[in-house]
């Protein structure tokens, strides 16, 4: 029998709607898996307001996230296989309705997730939310905002949050346009209180994306989009690498993201 993978799980968050959160959270995915052949599952728990399975062309139809935190289905009957992309999805299930599950419930669900055998778990959460007292059961938090600086506040709250908890955190910087009318890379991390660790550009094949149904980072690997995906995702792989191959790939790693 096969050892038991230890899961790398990803929290994306935001406070704010709107932010892109949902679409990187499909795309790092999508480049975890088809550039490194990982296994990723991808679990939407915004039942309200779902956007993986929409933004993938998935029908609503099924069980899935609220059903499986119920224990009123099981997780092979929850999994959804995205091809060509080639990762799994939990979608939010749960016909529409938002719900409020309990820490106890919270802990049992991952504990499940965790049984499943993937290399990486990625968490898309409603915005706004942050299941305090679930947060023991994710490897780090990717705090999504845009550069503006309602939303950068809101980033700077859930990082205070996180800290709180001792939740590693890192922040991404989506729709980035480089104009005067959006806060700049230094007052970003001047508001977050810490590095802005990747900068994602308005690109248009997120558009086209959306209209196809299709991950971005399949459409077009060379777009400013999927290569900034490329590089965030070779961070990752890190954490999931036997410590020989870490050495060799550490140091370059580092340099692109200004580390020394």
């Amino acid at each position: 029998m096969a050892a038991e993978k230890k899961s790398y799980v990803i929290l994306t968050a935001s406070q704010k709607g709107g932010v892109g959160k949902s679409i990187i959270s499909i795309n790092i995915a999508t480049a975890l898996k088809q550039s490194g052949n990982y296994e990723v599952l991808i679990i939407d728990t915004d039942v309200a307001n779902p956007s993986v399975g929409p933004l993938l062309g998935l029908r609503s139809e099924g069980p899935g996230y609220a059903e499986m935190l119920k224990n009123k289905a099981k997780p092979e009957d929850c999994q959804v296989l995205v091809q060509p992309a080639g990762f799994y999805v939990i979608p939010a299930g749960g016909a529409g309705e938002a719900i409020a599950p309990t820490t106890d419930e919270l802990n049992n669900f991952y504990a499940k997730v965790l049984k499943l055998n993937f290399d990486f778990v990625i968490v898309d959460t409603p915005p706004g939310s942050t299941v305090d007292g679930a947060l023991k059961n994710f490897s780090e938090a990717l705090i999504i905002t845009t550069p503006e600086e309602t939303s950068v506040y809101g980033a700077q709250r859930l990082s205070q949050i996180f800290n709180k908890y001792h939740l590693q955190h890192k922040l991404v910087v989506n729709r980035v346009k480089e104009d005067k009318y959006e806060l700049d890379e230094e007052k970003i991390e001047k508001i977050y209180g810490d590095i802005a660790y990747a900068m994602l550009p308005e690109d248009k094949i997120v558009e086209e994306s959306e209209l196809e149904h299709m991950p971005a980072y399949l459409i077009n690997r060379k777009s400013l989009f999927s290569l900034s995906i490329d590089y965030l995702c070779r961070a990752y792989t890190l954490k999931v690498q036997p410590e020989e191959e870490k050495r060799g790939s550490l140091g370059d790693v580092k340099r692109f993201f200004g580390f020394k």
